[in-house]
């Protein structure tokens, strides 16, 4: 229990320092994105003075260890501030809230598909144990991992030019399906594969943390894909308007959520894995005592 309890700790700690990590990169990214954050708060017709005095306003004049416990600040507080071009004036906190609603709502049916079945099938593929069993497993992994990536990028010409929205995006989430089905197959032999008193000795989590950031980043891919070639409002599509405009804001806001979303995701990832794991202890050790 004692075990138990220091790892859980250990993985929150870490988890802390990769979320303060993840706002200082976001901080030092958000003084090099497109736009000006000043301009969003200038009037139409608007002087240097005014200028100078909403920098000040913002605390932009102040040292860079100040500006940023302010803008950690603000980015926890949902004080993100104003559209300059996709909505003049508007609340960025509001226009991404409802964004990233109807984008949730599209992922969490081919999400919680693809990790229900990645997990089954990654625990079913555990019954091949000949290298050769193993090499075709991976082999068939990779493939469903690569080849949806593949189509996605080859027919993004062929998705904008269709009409039938509605299939296109029902092609792109089993396509996304496919891929996380594929990456969870592998992280669960992996971890099960960690958990064997063989592996004991030479465990490692790289492997499956590598993993865990290359299915966040292949959902990210086809998050944006899937809203610029369908055309559907989301966070993607969003996030695309305001590079194509350079609305400062937006930009910020939404690059320093998927940096901070993905500490989370990795946590989220390792307690599942961790969860999966005692599952599965109780479940062999019952069924050793029934027989």
């Amino acid at each position: 229990m004692r075990k138990l309890t220091k790892r859980l700790l250990l993985t929150l700690a870490l988890g802390l320092v990769s979320l303060f990590l993840t706002c200082i990169i976001s901080f030092f990214i958000s003084k090099a994105i497109p736009g000006d954050p000043v301009l969003a708060y200038l009037p139409d017709s608007w002087t240097q003075a005014h200028y100078d005095a909403v920098y000040h306003m913002l605390g932009l004049n102040q040292p860079i260890i100040t500006q940023l416990f302010r803008y950690i600040g603000n980015m926890v507080t949902g004080n993100w501030g104003l559209s300059l071009t996709v909505s003049k004036g508007a609340s960025v906190y509001t226009l991404i809230m409802d964004r990233i609603t109807l984008t949730l709502f599209r992922l969490i049916l081919p999400l919680i598909l693809s990790i229900v079945l990645g997990f089954v099938l990654g625990n079913h593929s555990m019954k091949f144990k000949s290298r050769k069993g193993v090499r075709t497993v991976q082999f068939l992994s990779l493939i469903g991992i690569v080849i949806p990536i593949t189509v996605l990028a080859i027919s993004f010409q062929f998705f904008l030019n269709s009409i039938n929205t509605i299939f296109d995006l029902v092609v792109i989430l089993i396509l996304l399906t496919i891929s996380i089905i594929a990456l969870t197959i592998l992280l669960v032999r992996i971890y099960l594969n960690n958990l064997s008193i063989e592996a004991s000795k030479r465990r490692s989590n790289i492997p499956f943390i590598l993993l865990v950031g290359v299915s966040y980043a292949i959902i990210f891919l086809f998050l944006i894909q899937t809203e610029m070639m369908v055309n559907f409002e989301g966070i993607g599509e969003l996030l695309f308007q305001a590079f194509s405009s350079a609305d400062y804001y937006i930009i910020n806001v939404i690059i320093f959520l998927i940096l901070f979303s993905f500490p989370i995701y990795i946590i989220f990832s390792l307690f599942s894995f961790f969860l999966f794991g005692k599952v599965k202890s109780f479940y062999n050790v019952k069924k050793l005592r029934s027989e």
